[in-house]
């Protein structure tokens, strides 16, 4: 073997071991940092959809959230504008059906049922347009 091909050799072999010594020391500290990082105790988020499991003294009748819900999603109502949105609701749930315009007109919708709806869930099945 010549003197050239031993060196070769040589540099290639410390290198490898550079790198794996490298790559070692990286697993290492970022094992570290990770276990120093507190981790979130915060709950997970309810979904919003979802009745609540709060109790309600002053909740809304039924038909109070009916026909506050139609007044305030009629399309003679600027917001709502060319839509056509029916609202059902019962003790456990308040529906939305029909259509929107627009994404904006479908989530002001959402938001206003969910307002309303008190610890009923609130069911979507709105069509945008």
């Amino acid at each position: 073997m010549t003197v050239l091909a031993w060196r070769f050799i040589h540099k290639s072999f410390v290198s490898v071991r550079t790198l794996l010594a490298i790559a070692v020391l990286t697993a290492l500290l970022s094992s570290a940092l990770a276990a120093q990082i507190p981790q979130s105790s915060a709950p997970p988020l309810p979904d919003q959809n979802e009745p609540s499991n709060k109790e309600h003294h002053d909740q809304m009748s039924t038909k109070d959230v009916k026909e506050k819900l139609e007044k305030a999603l009629d399309n003679k109502n600027a917001a709502y504008e060319g839509s056509a949105i029916q609202v059902a609701a019962d003790d456990q749930t308040v529906t939305l059906t029909g259509a929107v315009k627009s994404s904006m007109q479908h989530e002001m919708a959402m938001q206003l049922a969910r307002a309303y709806a008190g610890n009923r869930k609130v069911v979507d099945q709105l069509t945008i347009h």
